[in-house]
């Protein structure tokens, strides 16, 4: 089966060794486990033990759409389940974490990030017949396996949030992530920019663009966009928290900034790395805006515990910093909650989405 990206590997993507015949016996059933993403989608087939046998990634855009029809999500499904096939291994499900709105059904309630036309259970379903297919928000997939097996395994109550091409969140409580009444508590990158860190910043000064439109930045990964939010004074409305400091963000504003187009944030790190001022003051905005902002999530839902994810939220450096400096000032009252990387890295939500399908 094509796979429209890097070629699937076995073994265990957390550790440990290929899997032989008798140990792919002893380990079966597996589940399929889906990540889909603004920038990638990824695919594992994942043990009850959390061991990973086969995994996959591609690229989310085709032909300048992200995921159109859901094909490669599809695709990726399938070379999982052909996988189990020749591995001799039962699958047991399909579970699926998306960057959209999900509400309690499994269905998607939005087009932010993904251009799909059918439910994804839908499509899925064919592939493991008999079995269940399981559909969750991306973000809550990640925080249900932090919760687990990662940093928040303990903790009575935390904020998982997920920083990466995009920024979203979600309330994880008595170990099951909140998910409000529509499904859509998650919009932490819809937060305005506090004014202590850019006050003039605006959603248009970076690409032109008014959230809803069609323009030249894309919604990123792990977070929709605010279509129903409107303008603002002379047409304009403040720049979201997401446009502001998620990995889409910081790589607009650096090209908004220099002229110099870079294909993410993880250019602008490099950039910073080698010494250029502006790649570090984007960074570091980036950081004090979402330091801040979590320090108001905090004064409202009181966790024991604030966990980053996503590639750039567990990448450390200039933004990390700000982040916690501004995080710890931004707190009422003293002392913070902990704040910790998240335990399972960039796996957090293919194990997430491996624990749906088996529940």
């Amino acid at each position: 089966v094509p796979t429209g990206g890097r070629r699937g590997r076995r073994g265990a993507l957390l550790g440990g060794s290929r899997p032989g015949a008798r140990g792919v016996a002893a380990l079966s059933p597996a589940v399929v486990a889906l990540d889909v993403g603004g920038t990638a989608i990824r695919a594992a087939l994942v043990t009850a033990e959390g061991r990973i046998l086969h995994a996959t990634s591609r690229p989310t855009v085709r032909g300048g759409r992200r995921d159109p029809h859901l094909a490669g999500t599809v695709a990726a499904a399938r070379e999982m389940v052909d996988a189990a096939a020749e591995l001799g291994v039962a699958v047991a499900g399909i579970g699926a974490g998306f960057p959209e709105y999900v509400a309690a059904t499994g269905r998607l309630t939005s087009h932010e990030v993904l251009d799909w036309d059918a439910q994804p259970a839908a499509l899925l379903a064919p592939l493991v017949p008999g079995r269940p297919v399981v559909v969750e928000s991306d973000v809550r997939c990640a925080a249900l396996a932090e919760a687990r097996s990662g940093r928040g395994r303990g903790c009575g109550s935390f904020l998982y949030v997920s920083l990466g091409t995009g920024l979203s969140a979600a309330f994880v409580q008595d170990g099951r992530p909140w998910r409000g009444h529509r499904g859509e508590a998650i919009a932490l990158g819809t937060f305005g920019v506090p004014p202590s860190v850019d006050a003039e910043s605006t959603a248009a000064g970076i690409g032109g663009r008014h959230p809803g439109d069609d323009g030249p930045v894309p919604a990123a990964s792990g977070q929709p966009r605010p279509n129903d939010r409107r303008r603002s004074g002379k047409g304009r409305h403040p720049a979201t928290l997401e446009e502001h400091a998620s990995g889409a963000g910081i790589a607009a504003r650096y090209t908004l900034a220099t002229g110099r187009a870079v294909t993410g944030a993880r250019d602008v790190v490099r950039h910073a790395q080698a010494g250029d001022r502006t790649a570090t003051d984007v960074l570091r905005t980036a950081g004090q805006a979402l330091g801040t902002a979590l320090g108001w999530v905090v004064a409202l839902l009181d966790p024991e515990a604030v966990i980053l994810g996503g590639g750039l939220g567990t990448a450390g450096g200039v933004l990390h910093d700000a982040l916690r400096k501004d995080y710890t000032a931004g707190c009422l009252r003293p002392p913070p909650p902990a704040l910790h990387l998240a335990g399972l890295g960039t796996a957090s939500g293919l194990l997430g989405a491996a624990i749906l399908a088996r529940e």
